[in-house]
């Protein structure tokens, strides 16, 4: 009972915490916020939170029981499954939180980005989506297919389960490594002399342009919310224009209604409805029952569709605008070490750069995705060179984007700008150096084609 107790005071602190989560002004407010987040985490995983089911598993092999006792177990049982369902959603919510905060904090050392605004910082993405409508929802579902794009080669990783004491308590977690080279040396130096592998569990996947999960939901849905809250003022904007429409979707939505399609089994409210739309002169009385006006029906669902495909290209141009300017300017080590959303690939794939084809005409180029690959195999280039002006000044190169433009867009001063692209020029011109590297680059990229080719003809061969 005290377990019990105490799990649903943790649970109810750890939501209103969330709830009262605000939009940070400063990266140390966003720090501190994940500080908070980070104990919570901890306390949780050591109350059992990562197996919230154990419990009520071992309570219904109890179950053969006298027949008196029978009913009361049920009903244990019963709050049993909702304090771990409490547990679940809770500790869930908690990792989107601290994943949206991380990424807040990026965007803010970077000078922000329009997404910060949408963020789920309290960790309900779904609320979020909800309030955004079927415009939200739908961008959502396409940018999480963006954020899982795998990558074109196989990588092998080690899923590792391990033990380790957190506030006196034995609690076992899963970490995954990129290698299986002394695995318990490296866990026991992370977590602690008496941490120890549990079980090893070699895996190879192709890997996602985000890895997680969690945070692939949390990026989506920012961007899906921004978008959508676009596409809606630009929906309000039209019905300002088309008095019908205004009159049509007002009197729907006082109803709850979005449309009349959905009354087709509720007589009493449909009727309701058209003689309210009657009454604004958008229906008529007819032989069989209301006509509505020519068209009008069909010119507000095919707007709504118009605005669902807008929202989700709204979304996927904003993602891909950010993404592009992060690989552009961001070196390699830093992608590695401290990407600006968690668990994001430092490198790119040729899959993965279709997405940037779409902004190629806003940023004056023939095409982003391949001045992307060129910038990121150029990068041993780069030495002697400011990371963010590497990217910066080879852009300004082969964009049609004037220097003032890419100096705002990449967040650099015009002088360092200018004097890079000299520099960059210089190491691309043909020089015996770069022309070395880009033959080293061209020979791998061959390589990997014929790898590439030598698995896939070899799939369903005999032996």
């Amino acid at each position: 009972m005290l377990e019990t107790s105490s799990s649903a005071s943790l649970i109810a602190q750890a939501n209103k915490f969330m709830d009262a989560i605000a939009e940070p002004a400063r990266v140390d407010e966003a720090l501190q916020t994940i500080d908070e987040l980070e104990r919570f985490k901890e306390e949780m995983r050591a109350g059992g939170f990562s197996t919230p089911f154990t419990g009520a598993g071992d309570a219904k092999k109890s179950e053969e029981l006298e027949e008196a006792e029978l009913s009361d177990l049920k009903k244990q049982l019963r709050k049993m499954k909702d304090l771990a369902n409490a547990k679940k959603f809770t500790l869930n919510r908690l990792m989107v939180a601290i994943a949206a905060n991380k990424i807040a904090a990026r965007l803010l050392e970077r000078g922000g980005s329009e997404a910060l605004k949408t963020l789920p910082l309290g960790g309900n993405y779904i609320a979020q989506l909800v309030k955004h409508g079927e415009h939200a929802v739908h961008a959502y579902s396409v940018l999480l297919e963006t954020l899982a794009a795998a990558g074109s080669e196989l990588e092998r990783s080690v899923l590792v389960t391990i033990e380790r004491d957190v506030g006196g308590k034995k609690v076992q977690e899963k970490i995954r490594l990129l290698s299986d080279q002394k695995i318990e040396e490296r866990v026991r130096r992370a977590y602690g002399a008496a941490a120890r592998v549990v079980s090893t569990e070699v895996r190879t996947a192709q890997d996602s342009l985000v890895r997680s999960k969690g945070v692939r939901a949390c990026v989506a849905s920012a961007y899906s919310a921004l978008a959508s809250a676009k596409a809606a003022q630009e929906f309000d904007a039209e019905l300002r224009k088309n008095s019908k429409l205004s009159g049509y979707v007002e009197v729907l939505s006082k109803n709850g209604m979005a449309d009349l399609n959905a009354l087709e089994d509720d007589d009493d409210k449909y009727f309701r409805i058209m003689e309210q739309l009657a009454e604004k002169g958008l229906a008529a009385k007819g032989k069989e029952g209301y006509v509505l006006g020519e068209g009008l029906a069909d010119a507000v669902e095919e707007r709504r569709k118009w605005l669902k495909a807008s929202a989700a290209r709204t979304a996927s141009e904003a993602l891909a605008l950010d993404l592009f300017r992060y690989y552009m300017s961001t070196p390699v080590r830093k992608r590695e070490s401290a990407p600006i959303f968690p668990t994001l690939s430092a490198s790119l794939s040729l899959k993965q750069v279709r997405m940037f084809g779409p902004v190629s005409r806003a940023l004056g180029v023939t095409d982003a995705g391949a001045l992307l690959l060129e910038k990121i195999d150029s990068e041993p280039l780069s030495a002697g060179i400011k990371g963010d002006l590497f990217g910066a000044a080879l852009f300004l190169m082969r964009s049609e984007k004037k220097e003032k433009w890419c100096a705002e867009f990449f967040r650099v001063g015009e002088d360092e700008l200018y004097e890079a692209r000299g520099k960059v020029e210089a190491l691309l011109s043909g020089g015996e150096r770069a022309k070395k590297f880009m033959e080293l680059v061209k020979g791998a990229r061959d390589k990997g084609k014929q790898q590439a080719g030598a698995r896939s003809s070899g799939k369903g061969a005999r032996p």
